[in-house]
C-alpha cells in the first residue's frame, strides 16, 4: 500500500464582525459557508495526506457582543453552517487584537505535531481603530516567523489601501473587494478558488515528501512557504498547439523521452525527424527540441527533471517552449498524474503547455 506523506491544514478565518459589515451581513454568512464546503471538499479529495481543521474568529469592540470564535479548531467534517445568530456586525475594529491573540492560539496548538501548518486568512472593511493589547509591528512580527515556518496568510479588504494595509502586517498575499452584494459574492467565489489551487500545491509538496523521506524540516517549511505564495494570482496558463508540425525559429518542442534517448515512437520519433532531436540524447535540449525523461519510474522520478526544464525556460526568455502531453502516450501516465508536475510552469511567460494540463491545473 503506498504511504502518503500528511499535512495537518488549520484553517484560520479572522472574520470583521465591525458595524460597517452590517450592509454585507447576507453575503458574509453565505461566503464563509462556501467556504467550509470547501474545504470539506479538499479534505475528501485529498484524503489520507490533508487533515483540515476549521476556525472562524469574529472580532468587534465596544458593540453588541465581544470578539469570540464561532468554530475553533474543529475538524472539517463536524463543522456545521454558520447563522445570523452567529455573525451580527457592530461596534469597532480592533484587527491587531483578534490578528494577535488567534495566532498565539494557533501556534500553540500545532507546535506538537511536525507537519501541522496554519491557513489564515484576515477579512475586514477598514483600518485598526481599537485594539488594546497588540500593535500592528507585534503582529507583523508573528506573522513574519509564521510565514517562515510555512504558514499561509492572506489580507482581504475593503474601503482601504489593501495592498499597503497588508505590507504593514508583513502579508503578501492581498485582494481588494467592492463592499456591496456583487463584490462581496465575487470576492468569496475568488477566495475558494485560490484555496482550492493553494490546496493542490501542498498536495504537490505531500507529494515530494513521500518521494524523499529524508527531507528535513526546514527544506519541507521553505516549500510549504513556496506553495503558499501568489495565492490569489490567477493562473491561466498559455496553451501549446495540440498538434505540431512546423516551428518558428524562436519555438522549442517539449517532448517526452526514455533515458537512453532511444526516440523511436510517438512525439519522440517526430522530435528526431523534424526538430533536430539526437539518438542517444535522452535529456535536455538538442537542436529545436527539449527532452524530459518519462520512461525511467513513476511521477516522482519525472519531477525533477520537469523542475530542470521549467528553470532553463526561465533562463532563456528568447525561446517559446511548446510542451506536449509528456508521459501520457508510450510511457502510460494519466494527464492528471503528470499536469500537477508544471503547476510552476504557469507562472513562465515562455512556456506553453498542453490544454488538457491547463484544465487540470485551472
Amino acid at each position: 500500500m503506498e504511504t502518503k506523506a500528511m499535512s495537518e491544514i488549520y484553517n484560520l478565518i479572522i472574520l470583521d464582525e465591525s458595524g460597517s459589515m452590517d450592509c454585507v451581513t447576507r453575503q458574509t454568512i453565505a461566503g464563509c459557508n462556501e467556504t467550509i464546503n470547501t474545504i470539506k471538499s479538499a479534505e475528501r479529495k485529498y484524503e489520507g495526506s490533508q487533515k483540515h481543521f476549521v476556525s472562524i474568529y469574529a472580532f468587534q469592540s465596544e458593540g453588541s457582543r465581544p470578539s469570540r470564535y464561532i468554530i475553533k479548531n474543529e475538524p472539517a467534517e463536524k463543522v456545521n453552517h454558520i447563522t445570523d445568530k452567529d455573525y451580527e456586525p457592530w461596534g469597532c475594529t480592533p484587527l491587531n487584537d483578534a490578528v494577535g491573540a488567534t495566532l498565539v492560539d494557533l501556534k500553540m496548538k500545532v507546535k506538537s505535531s511536525p507537519n501541522a501548518i496554519g491557513s489564515v486568512t484576515i477579512i475586514t472593511d477598514g483600518a485598526e481603530n481599537s485594539s488594546e493589547h497588540y500593535s500592528t509591528m507585534q503582529v507583523a512580527q508573528m506573522i513574519e516567523q509564521l510565514k517562515e515556518m510555512g504558514w499561509s496568510f492572506n489580507f482581504i479588504g475593503a474601503n482601504i489601501d489593501v495592498k499597503e494595509t497588508a505590507a504593514m502586517y508583513n502579508i503578501d498575499n492581498a485582494l481588494e473587494f467592492q463592499q456591496d452584494e456583487e463584490g462581496t459574492q465575487a470576492m468569496f467565489e475568488r477566495e475558494r478558488k485560490s484555496r482550492m489551487s493553494y490546496y493542490s500545491r501542498v498536495e504537490e509538496v505531500n507529494m515530494c515528501c513521500c518521494a524523499d523521506m529524508a527531507i528535513p524540516s526546514e527544506a519541507r517549511a521553505k516549500m510549504m512557504k513556496k506553495a503558499a505564495s501568489n495565492y490569489f494570482k490567477q493562473r491561466e496558463g498559455r496553451i501549446a498547439p495540440a498538434k505540431i508540425s512546423k516551428l518558428k525559429a524562436n519555438e522549442i518542442f517539449v517532448f517526452g523521452s526514455n533515458l537512453q534517448g532511444m526516440h523511436g515512437g510517438g512525439a519522440a520519433r517526430a522530435a528526431v525527424d523534424r526538430f533536430g532531436a539526437i539518438m542517444g540524447q535522452g535529456v535536455g535540449l538538442q537542436g529545436q527540441s527539449y527532452a524530459i525523461p518519462t520512461m525511467q519510474g513513476g511521477v516522482e522520478t519525472i519531477k525533477p527533471y520537469i523542475d530542470e526544464f521549467i528553470e532553463f525556460a526561465k533562463e532563456n526568455p528568447r525561446y517559446k517552449f511548446l510542451v506536449t502531453r509528456i508521459g501520457c502516450g508510450i510511457a502510460g501516465f494519466r494527464d492528471e498524474e503528470i499536469a500537477p508536475l508544471f503547476r510552476e510552469a504557469l507562472e513562465v511567460e515562455n512556456i506553453y503547455l498542453p490544454k488538457s494540463f491547463i484544465e487540470i491545473l485551472k
